[in-house]
This record gives C-alpha cells, sequence and structure tokens, in this order.
C-alpha cells in the first residue's frame, strides 16, 4: 500500500483502512438484523479474499458485535457466541 497522507505512518494507515473495513462490516448485520452470512457469502458481499474476511468476522464476535453458530455470522443476541 502507498502512503498518502502526509505525517501518517503505513501502519496507522493500514489499521485506519481495516477498522473502517470493520465498521462497514458490522453496520451492515445491523442495518439488516436477520442478516446470517456464511464466509464465502460475507467475503463476496464485502469483496474480500475468504481468509481475510473470517478474521475479520472473527474479531466482530470477539468484540460482542457478532455471533455465530460457527458455520453463519450475524448480528451479537441472534445466536450462541463462539470463541
Amino acid at each position: 500500500m502507498i502512503n498518502f497522507l502526509p505525517g501518517v505512518g503505513l501502519q496507522q494507515t493500514d489499521n485506519t483502512l481495516e477498522g473502517d473495513l470493520r465498521t462497514r462490516v458490522s453496520s451492515e448485520f445491523l442495518e439488516m438484523p436477520g442478516l446470517r452470512l456464511t464466509v464465502a457469502q460475507a467475503a463476496r458481499l464485502f469483496s474480500l479474499d475468504r481468509e481475510r474476511c473470517r478474521r475479520l468476522l472473527e474479531s466482530l464476535v470477539q468484540n460482542g458485535a457478532l455471533s455465530t453458530d460457527g458455520t453463519v455470522y450475524q448480528v451479537s443476541g441472534a445466536g450462541r457466541r463462539h470463541a
């Protein structure tokens, strides 16, 4: 990734983009409370590779935004949390 922001380190830019992505994904789930997605479906929806998407979804489970039954991810409280 090329750093276009003066005074902002590459790591900080990457963290900001990752944070923006987490916000976007969690917002989609909040805006559509019945949304239930597998990793493959979420990867297609958010234009991510499957592994990056899986890590992102798992981070949202860890912080309580999403829950999973081990196969599908949904808004927290709609299913059980998996660690």
